[in-house]
């Protein structure tokens, strides 16, 4: 397994992968001297660099979602499908996913979201206002501010 950190505007972010795709992000407070890093890795560490310059709108990191449902697979294929600064409620996902009542089974499966930013799950709110996050409201908000800031750069 390999590993390295990126210093993003919100936190530190620990980057997993199994030398072929990205398998996790971490939101961490500090970082400690563990790194392993591999070739993707270092794209994925790009990607988040341009990504956060407002330069990036789509990764091309390739992801690997393990341990979840068929359901789980099928809401984060449609999540990724969400534009750039845009979002969807819960219950547009589900209906995406075929499910017209499993907004809140969408919920529980952004939560389980195992590659923030990468996969957006921040992109996805309530029909009644933000929704939750699984690293907390406030870097929610950061992350869909901070795209429809750069929407138009």
């Amino acid at each position: 397994m390999f590993k390295i950190y990126y210093k993003s505007p919100l936190c530190y972010l620990s980057l997993h992968s199994d030398g072929e795709f990205l398998t996790q992000i971490c939101f961490l407070d500090k970082i400690s001297n563990d790194e392993k890093p591999c070739e993707l890795l270092k794209l994925a560490k790009e990607e988040l660099e341009l990504y956060f310059s407002g330069k990036l709108r789509k990764f091309n990191t390739p992801l690997l979602i393990k341990e979840c449902t068929k359901f789980e697979t099928s809401v984060y294929e449609n999540i990724l499908k969400i534009p750039y600064g845009q979002t969807f409620t819960y219950k547009d996902v589900a209906q995406k996913c075929g499910y017209l009542k499993a907004f809140r089974a969408v919920g529980n499966a952004s939560f389980k979201n195992k590659i923030p930013i990468f996969i957006p799950c921040h992109r996805v709110v309530s029909s009644r206002g933000i929704g939750g996050y699984n690293q907390g409201i406030s870097i929610k908000k950061f992350l869909l501010e901070f795209e429809k800031t750069n929407l138009f750069k």
